[in-house]
């Protein structure tokens, strides 16, 4: 939230923030400059004032639409010796004085030498934290609403999904079908959509081969995470398939991984450590005599990765559900999150995920993506008929 950001910047004394873009928007300058269309320039923040928009003439018009003050000049730096003296010049005279932080995707060694050359100017340059994601972990009502809306066409994909399999022949058809969904439905695909089936599905993170032929009694994972072309916001959703019948091993597998989906979302609540929800189904799978990441880190089959992430302007935000020590987050009110419990044995050919996309609210959380977790096709279907939300 804007305010947690003030909050920020005042706790460190931080007396501006600079979000640079040079050329591509991404999340920290999209976020702050309300998707400010331009192709190049700064957005700066000092505590308690609405970000200033600093670009060229030419994106004038642009930087006029996002209804932030705009302050345009016709060089924005050089060299490192120049952006030092543009920055240190334009700071003081929006009335910096001491410290400043840079946030956001920059080329990396421009910016080191600018930190250096604006420290040996006087500046404190803050150092080791992104403050703009910080502040976009618990999201505002406009931004919920926009990931709603995502996650209902994203919705709208996986029932898509679950009508053609029966006549499905290869995962690239699946594939195909997904990629053209989402572009129909004003969404990008970031990162390839993951829709893979047997072995491949038990490697959570194996896109699949869209040479693979769909098969009766094998698990097929889609794991769908769009962006909405206009806002910027994502969604991620995973459901686990079977065609045919579903041999009673994987029964039983989707049956604990929808058990341990269900006793992490019905335990979480705001001011809690996310990392204790990881423990929490470490402890339900470690009792049902599964491997987990936390009793090996090194295994490759079982409980293989973490509960779930923040969602927002990046697939992958705070909340982190770490168990590293470092890792202090807390499920906060506003917060957007997945949870997403797997199990996968790659030599048996099985792999599940169960995922969907959550808003965290006083009394719990809530799910943005209302649909059937079932593995049988069919039954799945007839409960996206029937508006009801399918648990086994």
């Amino acid at each position: 939230m804007n305010t947690d950001l003030d909050s920020l910047l005042r706790e460190r004394a931080i007396d501006a923030l600079v979000v640079p873009m040079h050329e591509a928007m991404h999340p920290a300058f999209r976020w702050l400059t309300r998707g400010a269309k331009v192709t190049r320039g700064y957005a700066v923040k000092r505590p308690g004032a609405e970000p200033l928009l600093i670009t060229y003439p030419m994106e004038r018009e642009e930087a006029a639409a996002t209804g932030l003050e705009v302050r345009l000049v016709t060089s924005l730096g050089g060299d490192v010796a120049g952006y030092a003296d543009f920055f240190d010049t334009t700071l003081r005279e929006l009335g910096a004085r001491e410290s400043v932080a840079f946030c956001g995707n920059v080329p990396i060694h421009l910016y080191l030498g600018i930190a250096d050359a604006l420290e040996q100017r006087g500046w404190r340059i803050h150092r080791g934290e992104d403050l703009v994601q910080l502040a976009r972990k618990r999201k505002e009502g406009w931004e919920i609403d926009a990931i709603r809306s995502v996650g209902a066409r994203t919705q709208e994909i996986v029932d898509d999904v679950r009508r053609a399999l029966p006549t499905a022949r290869t995962i690239g058809e699946l594939k195909e079908l997904v990629s053209l969904g989402i572009a129909r439905r004003g969404m990008y695909e970031d990162h390839e959509t993951i829709l893979s089936i047997g072995r491949d599905a038990a490697i959570p993170h194996s896109r699949g081969n869209p040479r693979d032929p769909i098969r009766e009694g094998v698990p097929i994972v889609l794991d769908i995470f769009p962006a909405d072309k206009t806002s910027g916001y994502f969604f991620d959703l995973t459901r686990t398939f079977c065609l045919g019948r579903i041999p009673d091993e994987l029964r039983r597998i989707h049956a604990d991984v929808l058990e341990a989906f269900t006793l992490a979302r019905d335990a979480m609540r705001p001011g809690t450590p996310a990392g204790s929800y990881h423990d929490l189904v470490c402890d339900f799978f470690e009792q049902k005599g599964y491997p987990t990441a936390r009793s090996n880190p090194a295994t490759t089959e079982g409980y293989v990765h973490g509960l779930g992430h923040g969602v927002g302007l990046e697939v992958h935000e705070k909340p982190s559900f770490s168990l590293l020590p470092p890792n202090r987050d807390l499920i906060e009110v506003g917060d957007v999150l997945t949870i997403e419990p797997g199990l996968y044995f790659p030599d048996r050919g099985i792999g599940v995920r169960i995922e969907d996309t959550f808003v965290v609210r006083e009394e719990g959380v809530e799910s943005l993506c209302p649909g059937g977790y079932g593995l049988d096709i069919g039954r799945s279907m007839k409960a996206i008929v029937k508006g009801s939300s399918l648990l086994c």
